[in-house]
């Protein structure tokens, strides 16, 4: 069978498939009946004819699209269309087109050869898929939580407006860096975090830090690994969330829960310490009133004389500590006026100074200048301090370097006027300073205290509506700082005698 007529068959037998041969004018050359099922045409209709004028869409003739698909398969060789083109009655349908440089002997361009298939389904799938992925983008980008996707070395290939706004940076400057750059422990966070991907396929409810400029940020992220469709690992999806904020007001409020536990306790232990107090002091008056007796007795013996003295003496050593469960327990009145923290540090300097000077402890006072006033007991507020001094000057009593510092100022942001003692003394374990306030907690020796001075401090601070906070390390000495609320003014308290108001402060 000749080259030419197996040529027709094969070009007659592609029934479905439209090839046409035109010169680089348009010109048809060869007309198959796939081409004549396609656009409508017999091959008579459309012998010496035009392919651009039977075929392409008006706006198209118009555009000259088939003279730059010509020139672009001349230069190229090839090209690729997808387009609607135009059937004999006029109605337009989505084609897909392969057109190819047809050569003569000597390797000459001197025609085209087009391929063309109907493509009903195409287009539309095209416009489905692109509305499908603006859809996605849209919810992607008006997600709240940031939303990066990266390839598997950790590049970043896309970033939400939320990523953007918690980065600081425009979309052409975060996509193609390393997600490492944002991480705070940088690469070694990343591997942690692509280790455990590796290992479970997905992580939920992650903290770390991340580092936008000089700033740290706590965030939570939920990460998952992209698959194709074949199962292989193309990239990695993280949600960020920034709990900065939730971070600090959770550990805030943490803080509140525990001083208001504390309050609470502290309240219920004065009551107990209340009854106790009163339980003792009834049958001691009645221990002192016949030791009374009995020492008018005992002029004819001296040791017996000598024990009732001595006994007298445990006597008003037990009337004291029950003076101090009291001072504990009661609702004391308070005799509030707007005062100066620094006279009552200096009234107190008046008591101490030479006992201090006596125990070879150096004293550093620094006072601030115009302090404004607070709203306070002078003489409950002293009581403090001397309880403070006190504790100061036991605690370095071991210490080669005796030496005291006293110190008030503003804390602006608090609105607080400070009172800050700090030691260099022995210092205490976080155990001991999570007690340190309980009421006969001590870490003194048993003939120096019975660890009620800081349970007293703590309820006078606390009747000031102020706050008492220690930091101490073990061998490095100990701060405490007494924060009182500046008095703005007006009515209430001042000058008024009364019990303190009960608060949740502490």
């Amino acid at each position: 069978m000749a080259a030419p007529k197996i040529l027709n068959r094969i070009l007659d037998s592609a029934t479905n498939t439209a090839i046409v041969v035109t010169d680089f004018d348009g010109k048809i050359i060869v007309f198959n009946q796939g081409a004549a099922n396609l656009f409508g045409y017999t091959a008579e209709e459309a012998k010496d004819g035009y392919l651009p004028e039977l075929t392409f869409s008006e706006d198209d003739q118009k555009a000259h699209l088939f003279e730059d698909i010509a020139e672009r398969v001349r230069s190229e060789g090839w090209a690729e269309e997808r387009l609607f083109r135009q059937h004999k009655d006029g109605h337009l349908f989505p084609a897909l087109s392969t057109i190819t440089c047809l050569k003569d002997s000597k390797g000459r361009p001197e025609g085209i050869v087009e391929i063309t298939q109907d493509m009903p389904n195409i287009f539309r799938l095209e416009k489905e898929l692109k509305s499908s992925k603006n859809f996605m983008e849209n919810i992607l980008g008006s997600s709240i939580d940031a939303i990066v996707t990266t390839d598997t070395k950790g590049y970043i290939t896309y970033a939400n407006r939320a990523f953007r706004e918690l980065i600081g940076l425009r979309g052409h400057q975060i996509v193609g860096k390393h997600i490492s750059d944002y991480y705070k422990d940088g690469i070694d966070q990343a591997h942690r975090i692509m280790d455990k991907l590796k290992q479970f396929g997905r992580i939920r409810d992650y903290e770390f830090d991340i580092k936008v400029g000089e700033r740290i940020i706590t965030i939570r992220t939920s990460d998952t690994l992209l698959y194709d469709d074949y199962g292989e690992i193309v990239g990695t999806m993280g949600v960020f969330q920034d709990i900065t904020a939730k971070k600090k007001l959770s550990e805030k409020l943490s803080a509140t829960q525990a001083e208001l536990f504390q309050a609470v306790k502290m309240r219920a232990l004065g009551d107990l310490v209340a009854g106790v107090a009163h339980e003792i002091n009834n049958p001691l008056m009645a221990s002192d009133t016949f030791l009374h007796l009995l020492e008018s007795e005992t002029d004819d013996s001296p040791e017996l004389k000598r024990r009732v003295v001595l006994l007298k003496e445990c006597n008003k050593r037990i009337q004291k500590i029950v003076q101090k469960l009291r001072d504990f327990s009661r609702h004391s009145e308070f005799k509030f006026t707007a005062m100066d923290l620094n006279d009552a540090v200096l009234s107190v300097m008046e008591i101490t100074r030479q006992q201090l000077l006596n125990q070879a402890i150096e004293l550093e006072l620094k006072l601030g200048e115009n302090l404004p006033r607070v709203l306070g007991d002078k003489n409950q507020i002293e009581q403090v301090l001397l309880n403070l001094i006190s504790n100061a000057r036991d605690a370095m009593k071991e210490t080669s370097q005796k030496v005291l510092t006293i110190q008030t100022d503003f804390n602006q942001r608090g609105q607080q006027v400070e009172l800050r003692v700090t030691d260099t003394g022995t210092g205490m374990t976080a155990e001991e300073i999570e007690q340190i306030f309980n009421p006969f907690f001590t870490t003194k020796d048993s003939d120096r205290g019975i660890g009620l001075g800081l349970s007293i401090s703590y309820r006078i601070v606390e009747a000031h509506q102020g706050k008492i906070e220690v930091k101490s390390r073990l061998n490095k000495g100990t701060t405490f700082v007494v924060g009182l609320p500046v008095y703005l003014g007006g009515g209430g308290r001042e000058s008024a005698n009364h019990e303190p108001e009960e608060s949740n402060a502490s």
